[in-house]
């Protein structure tokens, strides 16, 4: 997985992976242009990151 944004939704102080589709993310990526530069965390990691639609499709 490339480094790149991604959207998380927060529930009762969980975080949850929100999968995109591909326009989407681009989206997305235009977004988090407007902040740059973006301010990373690097010492708080919140866990392993992976393609949801991959594995979706993986699972069907």
């Amino acid at each position: 997985m490339k480094d790149q944004a991604v959207l998380f939704y927060a529930m009762k102080g969980v975080l949850y992976p929100v999968a995109l589709s591909e326009e989407q993310s681009t989206m997305l990526q235009m977004l988090v242009k407007v902040f740059e530069p973006l301010p990373v965390v690097q010492s708080h990691p919140q866990g392993q990151a992976i393609n949801l639609v991959m594995q979706v499709a993986k699972d069907e």
